[in-house]
């Protein structure tokens, strides 16, 4: 970086506009400002005139979505979804949908913005009707008992999905379809069962719908009591990034959605989250409050 190498006054030192003209002349900078003449941070807001302020983050929001009963008093449930099912969407306490509005006019997005979006909501999978419905649906591993014959315990498969869609239609919030690089998990992938690759899964957060475990006795065989704990209330919580290319454009909302039961599947060199239409009637989930926030940065 340049230095600055003007002597300080000194006593006897004559003092007049022309000399104090010549000495301040130093601080003007007549090229471009660059790596040689500024340092790192050596701007901050207050040195941008008003109307420039917002050049880092020219927007921010946040909103409270859900039921807000911190005691999970009240709540909404939902039930399991089959292969061709519409997400459902997160309820206020009189069951309005929630979401988080950008204004009247959006935020838009230029080239190389930065949206950011940051969530959490309050949860509890179960079940009901079948015990342990998911024995049904090849779920499960079968292993050996201490003293004979075999149990069967669930491999882990089930697991409510959340994701993010957005609003690039107009302000009324009608038109909401998933973001960027995030499916619905309608997309047949093995038999009639819809799902998604995970590289289409950018938005997406899970959270376990099924929790069994078993005491192991002797060389892997199990003790043959097999224990089914319920997950309880959890809280769930995603991160999305997104930078922009190409033309302008206008967001005028966000809003988390969710589905499920889902379970991995693999095939090829490519892993799945998919449908489990066979169990979807026995899956519940209570839903209640959370939060969401959004952040548009610029990056040059």
């Amino acid at each position: 970086m340049s230095r600055l190498t003007q002597p300080a006054i000194v006593d006897g030192d004559a003092i007049n506009a022309a000399g104090l003209n010549d000495r301040f002349n130093q601080f003007n900078q007549s090229g471009t400002i660059n790596q040689f003449n500024t340092r790192d941070a050596a701007f901050d807001l207050p040195h941008f005139a008003t109307g420039n302020a917002r050049f880092l983050a020219p927007e921010m929001a946040v909103a409270e979505i859900g039921w807000n009963d911190w005691k999970h008093g009240s709540f909404h449930t939902f039930t399991g979804q089959t292969t061709g099912a519409a997400p459902h969407r997160v309820r206020d306490s009189g069951g309005t949908d929630e979401r988080l509005s950008f204004g009247a006019t959006g935020w838009t997005l230029q080239a190389d913005d930065a949206l950011r979006v940051f969530w959490d909501l309050s949860v509890r999978p179960r079940w009901e009707g079948a015990a342990r419905p998911w024995l049904n649906a090849a779920l499960t591993f079968e292993l050996p008992v201490s003293g004979g014959g075999t149990a069967k315990i669930s491999n882990g498969y089930g697991c409510w999905a959340f994701w993010l869609q957005w609003d690039v239609t107009d302000n009324t919030l009608a038109n909401f379809v998933n973001i960027p690089g995030q499916g619905d998990f309608n997309t047949v992938v093995t038999g009639t069962r819809g799902g998604n690759a995970l590289n289409n899964c950018k938005s997406t957060s899970v959270v376990p719908a099924i929790v069994e475990y078993a005491d192991v006795v002797d060389e892997g065989e199990l003790s043959g009591s097999i224990v089914t704990t319920p997950v309880g209330w959890t809280s769930v919580d995603g991160v999305w990034h997104y930078v922009h290319t190409g033309a302008a454009l206008t967001v005028y909302g966000i809003r988390v959605v969710f589905s499920g039961p889902f379970g991995a599947y693999h095939s090829g060199v490519n892993n799945y989250l998919v449908r489990n239409d066979v169990i979807a009637d026995n899956a519940r989930l209570d839903q209640q409050a959370g939060s969401i926030q959004a952040l548009q940065m610029r990056t040059r």
